[in-house]
């Protein structure tokens, strides 16, 4: 009979500590790092972690073509217990053989409970570019009108600095089309009295804006060129002079086709977990 007793009280504390390991509390709950790929993209999850409140992780596309590839989040969805939910998250423009990322978050309750979901990866478009820009009037710096259209393109200038070491002028564009606008401010250039064309100045530093403008109907953005001080003396002096602006392939539009979604599972992270979630 004693050792009956000893025996069961021997299970019991087995039994206890299996179930106290099994209901282990985590304030966040973390997650493997993770990668599915195609032709076209690789897809990486780090960073996943779950609260109380929220589940989130970092995606992140890296872009294999040599187009540019829109990435939706809204058309992308959770599918945790069995039940679905969709992100509400910026879009994400990915430049031709780079890669960028977006924080994608998701409210809820006792997400720090869920040690596995997968996270399906819809929303990717490629997008395919006239070859050919749209055909803009050169526009004169002093200005006789402020506005201009090319094709779906509304823009004009919002603001003109014109010195003898120095030329800026800021102007605004309005895509009206059904497409995709793209704005390349790098490949307009200036027409000098000398016959010559001058490419505007790149913009460096934190605020700078890297790439083309991409713009949905509707949309609106500003850009500004810029052009230094010209060798020539007078005749090339920026502030007497009339100079053209030659949009060349400025303006160009473009068209999207669905890439197929890519799903990722995420899964629990016990080291981390026991390490960082407690």
């Amino acid at each position: 009979m004693k050792k009956t007793i000893i025996t069961l009280v021997a299970i019991t504390s087995v039994i206890s500590t299996v179930l106290a390991q099994k209901e282990v509390q985590y304030t966040k709950l973390y997650y493997q790092d993770t990668k599915a790929e195609n032709e076209d993209i690789t897809i990486t999850v780090d960073n996943a972690v779950s609260t109380e409140g929220e589940t989130k992780l970092k995606l992140k596309i890296a872009n294999k073509t040599n187009d540019y590839i829109i990435y939706k989040p809204e058309e992308s969805k959770f599918i945790i217990n069995g039940k679905e939910a969709k992100p509400k998250e910026k879009w994400l423009i990915i430049s031709p053989n780079e890669s960028d990322f977006r924080i994608v978050n998701l409210k809820g309750a006792q997400y720090n409970k869920v040690k596995n979901y997968s996270f399906v990866v819809g929303g990717l478009y490629k997008v395919v570019l006239n070859t050919k820009g749209v055909a803009a009037p050169d526009f004169k710096l002093p200005p006789s009108q402020n506005d201009f259209s090319a094709g779906s393109f509304n823009c004009s200038l919002k603001k003109l600095s014109k010195e003898t070491d120095k030329t800026e002028a800021k102007f605004s564009c309005a895509y009206k089309g059904d497409k995709i606008g793209f704005v390349f401010p790098s490949k307009a250039g200036v027409k000098m009295p000398d016959g010559n064309e001058y490419a505007s100045k790149v913009s460096s530093g934190l605020l700078s804006k890297s790439g083309p403008i991409i713009l949905m109907k509707g949309e609106e953005d500003s850009f500004t060129l810029s052009w230094d001080r010209m060798q020539g003396g007078k005749s090339m002096d920026m502030q007497k002079v009339e100079m053209n602006v030659k949009w060349n392939d400025t303006f160009i539009e473009g068209t999207t086709q669905k890439m197929k979604s890519e799903t990722v599972q995420l899964e629990f992270d016990e080291a981390t977990s026991n390490a960082k979630g407690k």
